[in-house]
């Protein structure tokens, strides 16, 4: 042999020596040092054996299950599943990419941005620019989490120890034409992005704008570590009925399915399928919650023809006596552009409800402090401004709006007198008082199936062991007869209402009924322990009555003028009470500032309640804003329409919504009149 040819066959010989090298090595990297990554779908760590192999070609996923549909009173369907994809894309970035920090996290952006431009293909979007960017920032932010971005040198090549190729989340919910197209384009035109599309559930809100506060909404959120970092994203249901427990996720499937030695999908079983979706009834009557709405907006706007600026806030809901349910709330805001960045004002803005606690103090007193209604309560004022030092409270000075003189507990309620209301509250002690918040709830939770209620609170100094009983009932026990020193949300006013109206002590009702695998469970509507008699009851609801009539220094004689030009009769239909309020509240930017609360709490037909509404309205100056003037309408008008959605579904007609003022109340008022005298 040549030395040549000895050279060639030593290379190749060596060289067929490393192939057995390479396999020994080969096979301790997949059956030893990969091992520790291992895992079974419970999570536990798989060792060296049979079962690893096994492991690591069988994967399982979730199955998406449905949440559910939310439905109100009447069938309409208020929120829904329906059919569409969650997209991920499968990232790898490339090898000219990683050779430089820089370049890396301008290609990632890019591809942030490339995504979201695909996602607003919607022609449907109202904001484009907003939605874009949106979508943006959540997929830089899923990209630099993915790739440890955050862990990259500001200049120089990646470290190889940083992944390269990771599996992100895209978008949930992904049912648009246009979109799947675009996406689609993008996976084509784009090496190193594979998109991966899996069967999924899209939230419809059919009526978004007028029921998010009640119904809510899910949206993905962050999940982080205690020290900020951010893990993940998962979907939460972030208001409303939609926080149900019988809605929440996890009632999906799961699918197994196995991959070869790249990763590759083969072979899907068939798996668990996902369980029946749940059906939830409540109670809100989506025809009237319109109605609540527009009438609200159409107030609000109103009141900047006669006032500098339009109200900070509004809130009114709508009661149905018999049962409690929630027929409507509805949220209005001055400076919020998109409902879900403001506060749901019916269940989380408090404020000083005024004179609309009058009738709930003279029921509490007659009934439990020793209010005699025949007795006579001198309410006259002394100086221009009707004010007078009261003898029963230790001096303190209160005043009225227009002059008041001898005046019976009928006569107090009827002309809101202020002089009067706190000569009634002096009848009670601490203890009576005490009674008084816990039988209307004033202090307690509303315990409906919603989130981040605000509970209304009161004075704390006026409970304090160190304040006497005359120096309690000369500042907060006044302050509480005319609705000074505590605070409510306007369902929680409403639930006051609905104890004294009803009697006995009652909760408010947001679920009818809720159905989960084909079993319906009713919600029960709550009565608690009788708290006045029949004879209280009538007392005060026949004042409030005649609150809403023609007679001098009666509050609401300016609403039942303003209605009868318009051909609508109040009298004798509509009962209640108007309150106005002064006092300071911070607000975000301005500090601390005087508001002025409008309010008022009505109930129809006058003498049996068959619906309850609260308005209220809440301005930032001090102006004269009265409740008889700016909150009573919008509350009359929605219970009107309530009586004629009632009457024309009794006769089989169509729910067409029309709250204005135009069509008489006569009509309603004989129907009432003849029913309570066949009853």
């Amino acid at each position: 042999m040549t030395r040549g040819e000895r050279f060639r066959l030593r290379l190749v010989f060596g060289a067929l020596a490393v192939v057995p090298l390479f396999l020994c090595g080969w096979f301790a990297w997949i059956q030893v040092l990969q091992n520790g990554d291992l895992k079974r779908p419970d999570g536990i760590r798989v060792a060296l054996s049979a079962d690893a192999a096994t492991v690591q070609h069988r994967r399982t996923e979730r199955l998406p299950g449905a949440r559910g549909t939310i439905r109100d009173r009447h069938g309409a369907i208020l929120a829904m599943d329906c059919d569409a994809f969650e997209v991920r894309a499968e990232v790898s970035t490339p090898k000219k990419v990683r050779r430089d920090c820089a370049d890396t996290r301008a290609w990632l952006r890019s591809l942030a941005r490339s995504l979201a431009d695909a996602l607003v293909r919607d022609q449907g979007l109202a904001d484009r620019a907003a939605a874009r960017s949106a979508h943006f920032e959540r997929l830089e932010e899923r990209l630099t989490v993915a790739f440890c971005i955050d862990q990259l040198p500001a200049t120089g090549a990646a470290p190889e120890s940083l992944p390269w190729r990771r599996e992100i989340l895209v978008d949930r919910g992904v049912s648009v034409l246009s979109v799947i197209e675009a996406l689609e384009e993008l996976d084509r035109d784009t090496d190193s992005v594979l998109l991966h599309m899996q069967h999924d559930h899209a939230r419809v809100y059919p009526e978004r704008q007028v029921t998010y506060g009640l119904v809510g909404y899910v949206e993905d959120q962050p999940l982080r570590s205690e020290a900020g970092k951010l893990l993940g994203f998962e979907v939460r249901a972030t208001a409303g009925l939609e926080a149900v427990q019988a809605l929440l996720p996890g009632a999906g499937g799961e699918r197994e399915f196995l991959v070869d030695a790249k990763s590759k999908r083969f072979y899907t079983g068939i798996g668990n399928a996902p369980e029946s979706p749940s059906t939830v009834e409540a109670t809100i009557d989506l025809e009237l919650q319109k109605t609540a709405s527009r009438e609200l907006e159409r107030q609000a706007m109103a009141v900047s023809e006669n006032a500098a600026r339009r109200p900070l806030w509004g809130a009114m809901v709508l009661i149905e006596v018999e049962t409690g349910d929630v027929l409507a709330a509805a949220s209005w805001h001055r400076d919020s552009k998109h409902p879900k960045g403001a506060a749901f004002t019916p269940y989380q803005s408090l404020y000083e409800p005024g004179s609309i606690v009058k009738p709930l103090l003279f029921a509490y007193a007659h009934q439990h402090g020793g209010l005699d209604w025949e007795r006579s309560f001198d309410c006259s004022s002394s100086g221009a401004d009707h004010h007078l030092s009261v003898p029963e409270v230790g001096g303190r000075v209160v005043r009225d709006d227009h002059a008041c003189g001898v005046l019976s507990s009928h006569g107090i309620l009827v002309n809101s007198s202020n002089i009067g209301a706190v000569k009634v509250g002096s009848l009670l002690t601490r203890d009576d008082w005490a009674g008084y918040l816990d039988v209307y709830g004033l202090r307690r939770s509303l315990c409906l199936p919603m989130p981040n209620e605000r509970q209304g609170h009161v004075a704390s100094k006026g409970w304090l062991p160190g304040i006497k009983e005359p120096a309690f009932k000369k500042w907060t026990g006044s302050s509480y007869s005319i609705g000074y020193e505590h605070q409510v949300n306007a369902l929680q006013m409403a639930r006051a209402y609905l104890t004294m109206l009803s009697g006995c002590r009652r909760e408010l009702r947001l679920l009818r009924a809720v159905t989960v695998a084909g079993t319906r469970v009713e919600q029960p509507v709550q009565r608690g322990p009788q708290e006045f008699s029949s004879d209280t009851v009538t007392l005060v609801r026949s004042a409030l009555g005649d609150v809403i009539s023609d007679d001098e220094g009666a509050t609401g004689r300016h609403l039942v003028a303003a209605f009868r030009k318009d051909g609508t009769e109040l009298v004798g239909l509509l009962a209640g009470k108007t309150g106005t309020a002064k006092s300071r509240t911070v607000i975000k930017g301005k500090g601390t500032v005087e508001v002025r609360n409008a309010s008022f709490v009505g109930f129809m037909p006058a003498a049996a309640p068959r619906y309850l509404a609260v308005c209220v309205l809440q301005r930032d100056d001090s102006a004269r804003f009265y409740g008889g003037s700016y909150a009573a309408p919008p509350a009359a008008r929605l219970l009107l329409e309530a009586m004629r959605l009632e009457e024309r579904r009794r006769l089989g007609q169509g729910p067409q919504v029309s709250a204005t003022p135009g069509s008489s109340g006569r009509g309603l008022l004989a129907a009432e009149t003849a029913q309570a005298g066949r009853r």
